[in-house]
């Protein structure tokens, strides 16, 4: 490999989504156009480089010395079907969406299914929206939410169980900030930004064990959208700072939650430890007596 189409091929691995003509005469300012677009097809040739189009722009990607013996020991019909597997990232692609991009007959295409799953080089998944189908990816890759429905599922089937159980986790967390500890039928002052957000909510599940599975912040809003539908609580928006407040500057609002009032047969601050405890008027979000310290509280969640 010369000194030019070193350079070209060291740039191009060093980029995964591939590098345009443009950069590669940046690059290599002292080589002429006619010596790199030669180096360029000479590389495409030998199979270390790879031709990849995005709209009108074309990129070229290196392709690493375990990527081409892997692709060496592949038929050309496999390489084809391999190539649209791998670009279809962790979404998958269905069969009849491969025949359509490969233009290969059926038989071939289950041939090359077939082997390519021998070798361990991609998998079958399904998808909780077309349950009929078969999805294929790389073996490597992990299948998006959007195919296993994230953590609310199990085996295509939606877990209404665990979703309940860190729905009740949830608001009863947000109901112990939401109204005084030391006197539960009165309310905060309307300025009050005690109230929990997601954020909060989410390090308090994590912090305490409560789910086995990790959740992300978008999971706990789908669940605190739940409560918000089922009427169990409302979104307070946080009042401003003098700057205009870190959410409102990067376009987000950190909402915070409040339980909406239940009579006090239903409230969960009837069992609550808290309305019982000596030093309820101590406890605090810092300090030494606090909710997260608190075995009682801790053991109250966890029925």
């Amino acid at each position: 490999m010369g000194d030019v189409d070193g350079a070209i091929y060291k740039l191009a691995l060093g980029l995964p989504n591939g590098v345009e003509m443009a950069a590669i005469q940046e690059n290599l300012p002292q080589s002429p156009l006619e010596t790199i677009v030669n180096g360029v097809n000479r590389l495409l040739k030998d199979g270390k480089l790879e031709l990849l189009q995005s709209g009108n722009k074309v990129y070229y990607r290196g392709v690493s010395s375990d990527e081409m013996k892997l692709m060496g020991a592949m038929s050309e019909d496999e390489k084809l079907v391999y190539k649209h597997i791998e670009n279809s990232g962790n979404e998958g692609i269905w069969v009849r969406t491969l025949k359509q991009l490969t233009n290969l007959p059926q038989t071939v295409i289950t041939r090359s299914l077939r082997a390519l799953e021998s070798q361990v080089l991609i998998k079958s998944v399904k998808s909780i929206k077309h349950p009929t189908r078969k999805l294929y990816m790389l073996t490597s890759v992990s299948p998006s939410s959007e195919i296993t429905g994230g953590p609310w599922y199990t085996d295509q089937e939606m877990d209404t169980d665990f979703i309940e159980q860190l729905a009740r986790q949830c608001h009863q967390f947000i109901y112990a900030y939401s109204y005084p500890r030391h006197n539960p039928e009165m309310v905060y002052s309307a300025n009050h930004t005690g109230y929990p957000t997601a954020t909060q909510i989410k390090r308090f599940i994590a912090e305490n064990r409560i789910s086995n599975v990790d959740l992300s912040l978008e999971n706990i809003e789908e669940l605190l959208t739940m409560l918000v539908y089922d009427g169990k609580i409302e979104r307070i928006a946080p009042a401003l700072d003098a700057d205009m407040g870190m959410s409102a500057r990067f376009g987000k609002t950190d909402w915070m939650y409040r339980a909406q009032r239940i009579s006090s047969k239903d409230s969960p601050l009837t069992d609550i430890p808290c309305g019982r405890c000596p030093v309820a008027n101590r406890c605090s979000n810092t300090g030494s007596i606090t909710p997260a310290k608190c075995e009682y509280f801790t053991k109250w969640l966890s029925f």
